[in-house]
């Protein structure tokens, strides 16, 4: 809907010119002026899409009021009315812009033609900048996905050069990592981001990495602080959008903080609700609290150093048992055989998993566990335990690892067509938490597993159009994907550039 501003000291000429709108459907968001004075008046008021406007008038006649508008306000279509057929007004006009000079009595069928044609103009000026911001916006998300990713921020400003202005990544303050369940990520669209910045009245830049990631960049801090904020938004989502979700806050990001560092320490805080069953929010500040005081389930943590044990991952079992530790080893509400009891069970694990088994030994360093007059050396029994182990860890060369992260790979490269395979899928094919394969699966390759199911879709994609004639919606069904505007998002995201143009690009 366009605004029309009329301008003529002949009130019987406005009316005129408001039938002849009339006619044309046009019946709102249309002004009047009886003067250039009352008209720039106007203009400093409200948004003026299309100036129809007489020559003569008292105060300031219409040739001085095109000379302010063409200087001030540049986009404006402007449409002159005359009785003179001057070749002196025309060239005026013409020399500011001017989209029709019409002579009085107005015929209505130029006057439709014009302003038919001025509506087009303005229309087909919309597409073009509509257009363009969403190709801007599909740079930025394609320049963010890098820098999550390991790009530098000097290297995309070398890269975008003057195309694109990068001082909005120089203003975030926070970012926060969503993840929810069942790829719902697919389904969410923009009118829902929008929604989301205006219920929360906190404005972001979002990005999506993968089905069940998303990424939220704040360049603002919330009122009440991120902890409150973090709930109020684990709520709306359980609430407006139907998902359970984990969101993790990243630690301040400064002008010279890389984003991939931000995303590093978001990622292990996410971990950290394996340990925290009940916990939905996690922010920088809990690894403090969590030293003074361990929230840990036992039952959970002996599963999990269980499962170092069978993958033979000495660093993580390291890791576990000193926050199995750091649980009881201050605590007084547990009693001292309670406390024994429970380390005891762990050293039983660990002989059960040495290749020379001596049951008297054991039998001998339970007793000793048990006849420790302090913590300290309840602990020191099942570290010396765990030292055994590492001798034949080490001997084993971390194949177990090795194996279990290969056995991954190849079921990707078999099965990355099926749209259900995610990490929690790929979990239960190894038998193993979704957290601790994605755990292992970096500290073997350098990369997180949903980023390398991603990107080995769209490697796939990416060859399917260069190598083959497939229909996009075809490619997208092959690499795994059920949602053909999210399928072209994510290469968007990726390559910088829509399935269909890459695929032109390369004819």
């Amino acid at each position: 809907m366009y605004t029309y501003l009329i301008v003529d000291d002949e009130m019987i000429e406005r009316k005129g010119i408001r039938m002849l709108l009339s006619r044309m459907n046009i019946r709102e968001n249309i002004l009047e002026a009886s003067n250039g004075e009352e008209a720039l008046e106007v203009f400093e008021k409200e948004k003026i899409d299309v100036l129809l406007t007489d020559i003569n008038m008292p105060f300031m006649d219409g040739i001085e009021l095109l000379s302010r508008i063409h200087e001030a306000y540049p986009g404006t279509e402007t449409v002159i009315f005359s009785g003179y057929d001057e070749f002196s007004y025309a060239k005026k006009a013409i020399s500011y812009g001017v989209f029709a000079y019409i002579l009085k009595p107005v015929n209505p069928e130029e006057f439709e033609k014009v302003v038919g044609e001025i509506n087009e103009k303005l229309a087909k000026s919309e597409r073009e900048e509509k257009r363009k911001d969403e190709s801007m916006e599909f740079l930025r998300e394609h320049l963010l996905y890098l820098m999550v990713n390991g790009q530098s921020r000097s290297a995309m400003q070398e890269k975008t050069q003057m195309l694109l202005d990068m001082s909005f990544v120089r203003d975030f303050c926070r970012m926060v990592l969503l993840e929810c369940a069942n790829n719902y990520f697919e389904q969410v669209n923009s009118e829902q981001i929008e929604k989301m910045q205006s219920d929360l009245q906190m404005p972001f830049h979002y990005l999506n990495l993968n089905p069940q990631q998303s990424i939220l960049f704040f360049s603002e801090e919330p009122d009440g602080g991120w902890e409150a904020f973090g709930r109020k938004l684990y709520r709306y989502i359980r609430e407006m959008w139907d998902q359970e979700c984990f969101l993790a806050v990243s630690g301040e990001i400064t002008p010279d903080c890389e984003l991939y560092d931000a995303f590093a320490q978001t990622e292990q805080l996410m971990e950290r609700r394996f340990y925290h069953t009940g916990n939905h929010v996690f922010l920088p500040f809990q690894e403090e609290q969590s030293e003074v005081l361990v929230q840990i389930d036992a039952e959970i943590l002996i599963r999990q150093i269980q499962q170092d044990i069978r993958m033979k991952d000495l660093e993580s079992l390291r890791e576990h048992f000193d926050q199995f530790c750091e649980k009881y080893e201050h605590q007084t509400i547990f009693s001292q055989i309670y406390i024994k009891f429970m380390f005891s069970n762990l050293l039983k694990e660990i002989y059960d998993n040495l290749e020379r088994k001596d049951e008297r030994e054991l039998d001998r360093e339970i007793d000793a566990l048990y006849h420790s007059s302090n913590m300290a050396g309840v602990i020191q029994a099942v570290r010396m335990g765990i030292e055994r182990l590492e001798t034949v860890f080490r001997a084993d060369g971390g194949v177990a690892k090795r194996r279990e992260v290969e056995q991954i790979k190849q079921y990707i490269r078999e099965n990355y067509s099926d749209s259900g395979m995610g990490v929690d899928q790929l979990a239960r094919e190894v038998g193993m938490t979704p957290n601790y394969l994605s755990s292992i699966f970096k500290k073997n390759t350098g990369e997180n597993l949903s980023r390398y199911l991603k990107s080995f879709r769209m490697e796939r994609a990416r060859e399917m159009l260069e190598n083959t004639n497939e229909k996009i919606g075809i490619i997208c069904e092959k690499c795994g994907f059920v949602n053909v505007s999210y399928f072209c998002q994510s290469f968007r995201e990726f390559f910088g550039i829509s399935p269909q143009k890459y695929r032109d690009q390369g004819e």
